[in-house]
Formats: C-alpha cells, sequence, structure tokens
C-alpha cells in the first residue's frame, strides 16, 4: 500500500520520533516509484522499500513488532487487521483508512456484515456511524486475540473514513475493550436514538412516537477522540507546511469541542425536514441551546451538523425560536 512512497517520506521528514520505515507494495511498478521518491529526498538508508503482498510481510513480524503500522488500502482495511494487530507492539498504534464509506453508511447492508461484521442502519449522522462502524471491526478483532484497544483519534472527511487505535496486550484490557461495544436503536419518524450495551435492552418500537426503529450493531461506543492527543496535534498544528493548513486547523478544532459531546449528531436540516420547521442558521440555534442551559457544539462530521444532550422536544423548540427571531 506504499504506492509512491510519499507518505514514508513524510513519516520520516516530519515526525522526528520515527527511525525507520519499512515500505511494502505488491505492484512492481510503485515499488520503484517508491524507492525512487525515497532516494530523491535522501532517505534511502532509513528506508527499507520490499515488494510483496501486506498478508505475507505483517505475518512475517509477529514477533518482532512495529510500533505504527499504516493500514491505507483501496477500499476496506478490515481483511488485514487480524495480521497488523499480531504485528503491532504492545502500546502501539494502527491507522486504518477505509474508502468503501458505501458499506460502512448502512447504503450496502450485505456488505457491511460481510466485511465488518456489523449490521447497520441508514441514519444522518453516516460518517460517525461508519467511523465507529470501522473501530467495532478492529476492536472484536483484537479481542478474539486478548488485545485491548482505545481509539486515540478518528476523523471522516472528504471520501473516506480514518482512525488511529491504540493497541494493549492483556485479557483484562480486551474485556474493557468489550464493554465499548453496543447497539443502537434508531427511529426515522421522530430521529430518536438509543444506545445500550445489549440488543436484548432495545426495542423494535420507538419509545416516543410508537414507530418502527432501526437497530443494529455492534457500534464502538466508546471516545473517539483521546484529549491529550488531540490537544498535542493543535499544538503542533501551527509548526506544519501545508496547503490544506486552514482545513486541518478547523478539523482539530471542531474535535476539540465535539470530543465530550454526546454521540451521535443531528443535521438542521434533517430535523427541519422531520418536523416542518424553519431550517436555523446553525450558530444561533448551538447559541439558543446553549442559552437553555443544554450542552451543544458543532462537529466536523457535517457542516449543517450538532451534538446536544438536549431532547428532541426541546431541540425543535429551539428551532421555532430561532426561527420567530429571525423573522422579527
Amino acid at each position: 500500500m506504499t504506492g509512491s512512497g510519499v507518505r514514508t517520506v513524510r513519516y520520516l521528514l516530519e515526525t522526528p520520533i520515527v527511525g525507520h520505515v519499512l515500505a511494502a507494495d505488491r505492484d512492481e511498478a510503485a515499488v520503484n516509484l517508491a524507492r525512487w521518491t525515497i532516494l530523491l529526498n535522501g532517505l534511502n538508508h532509513r528506508v527499507a522499500v520490499l515488494r510483496g503482498d501486506a498478508y505475507t510481510i505483517l505475518s512475517g513480524n509477529a514477533t518482532d513488532r512495529f510500533d505504527v503500522i499504516d493500514l491505507d488500502p483501496f477500499g476496506s482495511p478490515a481483511p488485514f487487521f487480524e495480521c497488523a494487530l499480531r504485528a503491532t507492539a504492545d502500546g502501539g498504534v494502527i491507522a486504518a483508512t477505509a474508502t468503501d464509506m458505501g458499506p460502512l453508511s448502512g447504503a450496502r447492508p450485505t456488505a457491511c456484515i460481510r466485511k465488518y461484521g456489523v449490521s447497520p442502519i441508514r441514519v444522518e449522522f453516516e460518517k460517525e456511524l461508519a467511523l465507529r462502524t470501522l473501530a467495532s471491526c478492529l476492536s472484536t478483532t483484537a479481542c478474539k486475540l486478548e488485545l485491548g484497544v482505545t481509539i486515540a483519534f478518528a476523523h471522516a472527511t472528504d471520501h473516506y473514513a480514518r482512525l488511529y487505535a491504540v493497541v494493549r496486550k492483556g485479557r483484562k484490557l480486551a474485556n474493557q475493550t468489550l464493554e465499548s461495544l453496543g447497539y443502537l436503536a434508531y427511529c426515522p419518524n421522530c430521529l430518536s436514538r438509543i444506545e445500550a450495551r445489549s440488543i436484548s435492552m432495545l426495542h423494535n418500537r420507538c419509545a416516543i412516537c410508537g414507530s418502527p426503529a432501526h437497530i443494529g450493531g455492534p457500534f464502538w461506543l466508546g471516545p473517539m477522540w483521546d484529549m491529550e492527543t488531540v490537544n498535542s496535534m493543535i499544538q503542533r498544528t501551527p509548526s506544519l507546511i501545508s496547503s490544506r493548513l486552514s482545513e486541518v486547523q478547523k478539523i482539530l478544532g471542531r474535535v476539540s469541542e465535539e470530543a465530550d459531546a454526546p454521540m451521535f449528531y443531528y443535521t438542521t436540516e434533517e430535523v427541519a425536514s422531520v418536523y416542518g420547521v424553519k431550517t436555523p442558521s446553525l450558530e444561533l440555534l448551538i447559541h439558543s441551546l446553549r442559552a437553555g442551559g443544554y450542552k451543544a457544539t458543532r462537529t466536523h462530521f457535517s457542516p449543517t451538523g450538532f451534538r446536544t444532550d438536549a431532547s428532541l422536544q426541546a431541540i425543535v423548540a429551539c428551532f421555532r425560536t430561532v426561527a420567530d427571531k429571525s423573522q422579527t
């Protein structure tokens, strides 16, 4: 998955603590290009470029493990999770990118079950659920190997989802990881969402409006961001040289706001459509919710998304209040 070798070079040039990188790709042209990229940057003494399949290379390092493994395939990283977990050092990190947003977002439910072992739901907070599906697959695979997983950072932008997971060895940590998995009951009629650790605790009828509820899972219900990691990233961002610096800063700023907010964001257009109210300004809506004593933040997942601990009734009331103020 090394491709042109650009990310290999970036790890070495932009991350002072990285000493050596093993880069691999099964395509001969990619391997030759990566070697040339690395040579141009004067890093050939710190990189080993191999031609080979990721399964074979990772499986061959189950004893001499890596501190960081970066999985960036075309499509799903799930097939590589087990061999990557076996090859990750205790306390090491697995970074995984998924570009198959169709299955992860619930648009292709059979493919999601087949690839990730998760029964999906179609929701307006699909990008968040995509990441929680990806994290669920990684963590359930880890638990089978008596490994524990915590998510240090995650984001879903553009056309992909990406997470960074810390892997720790031990049966107790594996059991703790299992406690972060659970199920979700979602009502498309009124937008209510209820999560539970056991599927037996959920009902197929919405407790608020009585409509059929959609139940899916298991999803990762634990934290998606470690605030120490997020704050460290924010502190280092000004030193980056990137044409997308403002975008990176915006994502990190939103993540720092939403990290401790309730799961499963709403979108203004979906609430407005379901409840037949005017779509308010997101800024005014968040201000109104906070004025009412509720927690409310934006989310990096959607430009119209917001997180809040307010009830649906309170959210709709705020929609109407903001709409009334806008007309006066």
